[in-house]
């Protein structure tokens, strides 16, 4: 337990862990290897298999095989046959159903061929068969359709069991036929004297290597022969068979074969899988490089555009400011009624000046960078802004974050204005005395969701509807610009800013923030 814990254990666990696939990607890859490609070799396969299965005599040649045996094989044939017709239907409407039902489709497929596949593996030759380098494509194939790492494991350790099944099986049936076949030789035709003192454990070993009789496909195999114990029947069980085909006593080099193959599959699961998360990885880095350069490049220009209209109107409110200062002081104490009017529009022009240097404010923010942003570190930083250590209050803060929470793309400081903003109303509201609940989770579209929640007074429904909207304040000194940003700097990154709110239980403000999304133009 220690050695998975370490950070050795737990850095090359984060090297193999798959990073997320988008449904888009995962529907793309499902349509390429699915639909465009193995959906079109299947009917070509299919539609030889029918001929040879349902339609010729090609099961005259494979002698091992019964009349009973054939039947079944034809059955598994045709129930084959109709998964194929239902998932392919699937498929070529999957532009039209929801990703998970096609995902769950190409996961019964992909099972339902390994089963086949073992079956036609054990009637067509066994481990000399060809059928197996199938094997090797299902596993390929299972990797690039299959983007769920369980879903892709289970699948590719299912088509690797089903073929040591098969092997283990068509040693299985070799060494019953070798054994009914060396009874039949060695039995005497009428019983000697001699042979009445016999007992079921004197039986005496022959190591040669004798040839096999030909299989079903026209090739023979050199073997190992082996005495048996002699059973009161003179018949091979099968379960004897396959001991004997475990242990290897009967055919070592078969068995080698077998479990070499085996091997094979493993290794080219695993190499499948490290080179889909690399790729992923790839995917991943070019999708967030070209994604920062669109959100960088759009806030240069709102905070270009910012700039350029508080510096416009700066320049004239200065102009006013100075001929109101120089009326109120050429007045003196002569009319009150006239200073008090200048007076007002000096604390106008004071206002506007301090609402265009926050607009300003988006220049410097411009100058930023977009980066990944762990949720609840800004969230802790916030709170650390707004309830300094050394400040004393009464207000009882809980912070809930989800785990495995995705990194938000975007600037940081937008992110940390938001939540200091929303910090500072509840902290406000409250009056240094109450509650706030931080709570940070995951919905089920993907977006990350912030609810900052307090107990405080709550808002009026006339004040609430107009809470978001520039200038609007229910401060006295305030500027009403404080929630206009909170919105505006979660708008542009593709998110939703909502408030809720009853008088006398509390407000919560509740900032929806997609983990991945192309930045949308800013207002």
């Amino acid at each position: 337990m220690t050695l998975l814990r370490s950070p050795k254990a737990k850095l090359l666990a984060s090297l193999l862990k798959a990073p997320g696939v988008s449904p888009e990607q995962q529907a793309d890859r499902i349509r390429f290897m699915e639909r465009d490609v193995c959906l079109t070799i299947k009917v070509i396969v299919l539609s030889a298999l029918a001929y040879f299965l349902l339609f010729s005599d090609w099961f005259e040649g494979v002698p091992a095989l019964g009349e009973t045996d054939i039947e079944t094989v034809r059955g598994a044939f045709r129930a084959y046959l109709a998964a194929n017709v239902i998932i392919g239907a699937v498929l070529l409407a999957m532009d039209y159903l929801p990703v998970m039902w096609v995902q769950w489709a190409v996961f019964v497929i992909n099972i339902v061929d390994g089963a086949f596949v073992s079956l036609l593996l054990v009637i067509s030759g066994g481990l000399e068969s060809t059928i197996y380098w199938v094997f090797l494509v299902l596993v390929i194939r299972n990797s690039v359709s299959i983007t769920g790492v369980r879903l892709q494991i289970a699948v590719n350790l299912f088509i690797i069991l089903c073929y040591l099944f098969a092997g283990l099986l068509d040693l299985t049936l070799h060494e019953l036929k070798w054994g009914q076949e060396e009874i039949t030789q060695t039995s005497p035709s009428p019983p000697a004297a001699s042979a009445s003192t016999r007992t079921p454990t004197n039986a005496v070993a022959i190591t040669t290597n004798v040839p096999n009789p030909t299989d079903g496909t026209g090739t023979s195999r050199t073997r190992r022969r082996v005495s048996r114990p002699d059973t009161g029947d003179q018949q091979l069980e099968v379960g004897q068979a396959l001991l004997l085909a475990i242990t290897g006593l009967s055919d070592r080099n078969a068995l080698q074969s077998l479990f070499s193959r085996v091997l094979l599959l493993l290794l080219l699961a695993v190499s499948c899988y490290g080179i889909n998360v690399l790729a992923d990885l790839q995917l991943q880095a070019e999708a967030e490089a070209h994604e920062f350069a669109i959100r960088q490049e759009q806030l240069r220009s709102t905070g270009r555009l910012a700039a350029e209209i508080a510096h416009q109107l700066k320049n004239p409110l200065a102009i006013i400011n100075n001929a109101a200062f120089s009326l109120q002081k050429s007045l003196g104490d002569a009319k009150p009624a006239a200073l008090q009017q200048v007076e007002m529009i000096r604390e106008e022009v004071g206002r506007s000046d301090r609402i265009l240097t926050e607009l300003m404010g988006y220049a410097q923010l411009a100058e930023g960078r977009v980066e990944r942003l762990e949720v609840r570190e800004e969230v802790e930083h916030a709170l650390q802004r707004v309830f300094p250590p050394a400040l004393q209050h009464e207000v009882k803060i809980e912070v809930r974050c989800a785990k495995d929470l995705p990194p938000l793309l975007m600037q940081r400081a937008h992110l940390r204005e938001a939540l200091v903003n929303l910090l500072a109303n509840a902290r406000d509201a409250l009056h240094s005395k109450g509650a706030i609940d931080v709570s940070v989770r995951l919905d089920e579209r993907g977006c990350v969701v912030i609810a900052i929640t307090d107990d405080g007074p709550g808002i009026p429904d006339y004040q609430r509807e107009h809470i978001f909207e520039p200038y609007f304040s229910t401060k006295e000194k305030g500027t009403g610009l404080g929630l206009a940003i909170v919105r505006h700097n979660t708008e542009i990154y593709g998110g939703k800013a909502a408030v809720e709110s009853t008088l006398g239980k509390g407000t919560t403000f509740t900032l929806t923030f997609p983990a991945k999304t192309t930045m949308t133009a800013a207002a």
